[in-house]
């Protein structure tokens, strides 16, 4: 876990999923390239629907478990006084895959969104990368959220920080710290991100909330196998 300016983002490897790492990478692809066909075909994401409602697999639950898992970490570092019993947990994942060639990720934010966990379970950087790009090939940068002053060019802690994600980790940050991806330039660099938004409410709310709780995505993915198997 490392503090950002007022912001908390925990980075880990999920060495757990080594094993399936390249599965979930060609079920993301999948998923990817199905959302990106027709009017969305220059999008670099798929966002529309929940991954893991509309193409479950058990590989995708142990995701799933994962992210909950470090979470939990997450809240116990960042919001000590929080008891996390009274917090009911939603979950919509989609994915994002940049290749070479230049595209990259706009500035932005995941606006009602508590926080945001991000898995990449391929990153793959050709021989070429780096040689004429400015920055880190395919790096996740988050910049900062405070206004910007008239001496900020002079300011250490406004400057950016910016880390290419090595393949098989997971950051989690909030859903409000602006981000952004630099550019990869080799038609070979390909990088896949799961990426999964987080909401909480109050366990007692009753809110019309359309994503679904990790028990919810556990009973249709068992449904769909059921379904599968008759």
């Amino acid at each position: 876990m490392m503090s950002l300016w007022p912001s908390h983002i925990l980075i880990d490897q999920l060495v757990e999923l080594d094993d399936v790492r390249e599965t979930l990478a060609l079920e993301a692809e999948r998923f990817y390239e199905r959302h990106t066909q027709t009017t969305a075909k220059m999008a670099h994401r798929a966002d529309t629907v929940s991954m893991m409602s509309e193409q479950p697999s058990q590989a995708l639950l142990r995701l799933l478990t994962a992210i909950e898992q470090r979470v939990g970490v997450y809240i116990q570092r960042a919001y000590p006084s929080l008891d996390p019993s009274e917090l009911a947990a939603t979950y919509n994942t989609f994915v994002n895959r940049q290749r070479g060639l230049g595209k990259w990720a706009i500035p932005h934010r995941h606006v009602g969104n508590q926080l945001v966990a991000t898995y990449y379970p391929r990153v793959h950087l050709g021989e070429c990368e780096g040689v004429d790009s400015v920055g880190l090939p395919g790096a996740l940068c988050f910049h900062d959220p405070r206004p910007v002053q008239a001496n900020w060019m002079l300011r250490h802690e406004n400057k950016l920080f910016a880390q290419t994600p090595r393949q098989g980790a997971l950051f989690i940050f909030p859903g409000y710290l602006e981000h952004s991806t630099f550019p990869m330039f080799d038609p070979e660099s390909d990088k896949i991100a799961i990426v999964t938004n987080v909401r909480f409410t109050h366990r007692d709310d009753q809110g019309g909330d359309r994503t679904w709780s990790a028990e919810q995505i556990r009973a249709h993915t068992q449904n769909k196998s059921m379904e599968l198997e008759q």
